[in-house]
C-alpha cells in the first residue's frame, strides 16, 4: 500500500533500515547462541505447562485447558505492554538516544510516534515466550481454538505496547510547564535534565593512590552525589537488610489436617539474598554507564585495573552479605552454616563478576549490559528448577564466556 505522506514514507523506510541495521550487528555466533537460548527457554515453559494443562484438561475439559492457555498469554501480553510502557517514559524523561530530535523538521506528533515505535519494539521480546506456551497444549485443546489464541495474543500484544506507550506518554509529559501553544513532547524533550549544580562541592584534591584504588574512590565519591547510581544502590542495601531480618520472621502455613506448619526461613532468606547480589550488580553496571567513554578510554589505565576496582565492590558487598546472614543464621548446625554460607557467597561473587564483566566489555552500552545479566540470571533460575545444580552451571558457563571478551576492551569502540 502506498504511503499517504511523504513525511510516512520517511520514517517507515527510517524503521526499516534501523532493523536491517541492528540486525546486521548480530554475528552468526551471537544468531546460533540467542537460537540455543530462544529453544531452551522455550522448552522450560513447555516442561512447566504441559503437565498441569494435562491434568486441568483431564478433569475438568479442554475449555477449562484454553482459559488457562488464554490466561497465560494475556499475562504475557501485559507484560509486554508494561515493558514498552516502562520504557517509553524512561526515554522521554531521560532524553531518546539518536539524534536530536528537537533539531529535525518534523511535525512533534512525527517524533511521537517514532518514539513509541522504539518503545514497542522492546515489547516483542516477549513474544518469543508464547510458542513454548502454545506448543504445550497440543493435544490437549483442538488445534483450530490454539489458532484463535494465538491470533488473539498477536493482537493483544500490539495493543498492549500501544496502550503502554499511551500511558507513558501522559505520565511523561503531565505537569510540564510552559508555553501551552508549544507541542507537550517539545517541552518534555526541551526541558533540561536534573542537575546537583546547586549541591555544594569541595574542592578538588589531587592525591597518589593506586590506579585500582582511584578508580574505586572515583566511584565512590559518584554514588554518595545525587545520580542515578545513588538510587540505584539503595535497593540492595533495603534487601540485604530484609534478607538478613528474614531469619527472625515466624512463616507458617496450614496443614490439611489444620494444623501450623512452621517452614524454615532459609529459602526466603536465601531469595532475597540473590535479589541483594541482582540489584547490586545493576548497582555495578549503572556505575559502568555514568563513565564519559573518550575520558575513560583516554586514561592510562588496562582492563585489569578497570577489573580489579570493580570487583572490589562485588568482594566488599559479598562478605557484608555473608557477614549479616552468619550472625542471624546462628541457629543452624554448623554444617548447614557452612554450606549456606558458601552457596550465598558464591552466588553473589559469581553474580558479581558477570555484571563487571558485561560492564567492562560492554562500555558503554549499559543498557545491553543489564539485558544479558537479566537473561543469563533468568536462565540460570531457569535450568535450576528443571535439574538441580544445572543454574550453577548456567551461571559458571555464563561468567567465564564474558570473561573471554575481556582482551578486546584494549580496542573498544564507542559505537561497536
Amino acid at each position: 500500500m502506498a504511503s499517504s505522506t511523504p513525511l510516512d514514507a520517511a520514517f517507515q523506510e527510517l524503521e526499516r533500515s534501523l532493523v536491517r541495521r541492528r540486525l546486521s550487528e548480530i554475528d552468526l555466533k551471537l544468531r546460533v547462541e540467542l537460537m540455543a537460548l530462544a529453544t531452551l527457554i522455550g522448552g522450560f515453559l513447555f516442561w512447566q505447562t504441559r503437565v498441569p494443562l494435562d491434568a486441568l484438561a483431564t478433569a475438568d475439559g479442554p475449555v477449562a485447558a484454553a482459559k488457562s492457555v488464554g490466561a497465560m498469554l494475556g499475562f504475557l501480553a501485559l507484560a509486554a505492554g508494561w515493558l514498552a510502557g516502562s520504557h517509553h517514559l524512561a526515554q522521554l524523561r531521560t532524553g531518546p538516544t539518536g539524534p536530536a530530535w528537537l533539531g529535525v523538521p518534523v511535525p512533534p506528533q512525527w517524533i511521537a510516534r517514532h518514539l513509541a515505535w522504539e518503545a514497542r519494539a522492546r515489547a516483542l521480546w516477549v513474544a518469543g515466550l508464547a510458542p513454548g506456551v502454545i506448543l504445550a497444549a497440543v493435544g490437549l485443546v483442538p488445534t483450530w481454538w490454539l489458532g484463535l489464541l494465538a491470533a488473539a495474543f498477536v493482537w493483544i500484544l500490539l495493543e498492549a505496547g500501544r496502550l503502554g506507550c499511551a500511558i507513558g506518554y501522559w505520565l511523561a509529559t503531565r505537569g510540564i510547564g510552559g508555553e501551552p501553544r508549544i507541542h507537550p513532547l517539545v517541552r518534555t524533550l526541551a526541558k533540561p535534565p536534573r542537575s546537583d549544580s546547586a549541591t555544594r562541592r569541595s574542592s578538588a584534591r589531587w592525591r597518589r593512590m593506586p590506579r585500582w584504588r582511584a578508580l574505586w574512590h572515583k566511584d565512590l565519591m559518584l554514588t554518595l552525589r545525587p545520580t542515578l547510581t545513588r538510587r540505584r544502590l539503595a535497593l540492595p542495601i533495603v534487601l540485604g537488610v530484609l534478607s538478613v531480618m528474614a531469619w527472625g520472621l515466624p512463616i507458617e502455613l496450614a496443614a490439611p489436617d489444620g494444623q501450623l506448619v512452621r517452614l524454615s526461613p532459609r529459602l526466603f532468606a536465601f531469595a532475597l539474598a540473590l535479589l541483594t547480589a541482582t540489584t547490586l550488580a545493576e548497582w555495578l553496571l549503572a556505575l559502568a554507564g555514568m563513565d564519559p567513554f573518550e575520558v575513560l578510554r583516554g586514561l592510562p589505565i588496562g582492563v585489569t585495573t578497570l577489573w580489579l576496582s570493580r570487583a572490589a565492590w562485588v568482594a566488599l558487598g559479598s562478605m557484608a552479605l555473608v557477614f549479616g546472614h552468619a550472625l542471624a543464621a546462628s541457629s543452624l548446625p554448623p554444617p548447614a552454616l557452612q554450606l549456606y554460607l558458601i552457596w550465598i557467597g558464591c552466588a553473589s561473587l559469581a553474580i558479581g563478576v558477570l555484571a563487571v564483566n558485561y560492564g567492562i566489555t560492554l562500555f558503554p552500552r549499559a543498557d545491553i549490559a543489564e539485558r544479558l545479566l537479566l537473561l543469563a540470571l533468568g536462565l540460570s533460575v531457569a535450568a535450576s528448577l528443571m535439574i538441580p545444580l544445572l543454574g550453577w552451571l548456567t551461571l559458571i558457563t555464563a561468567v567465564f564466556h564474558s570473561a573471554r571478551r575481556l582482551p578486546r576492551w584494549s580496542w573498544l569502540e564507542e559505537h561497536s
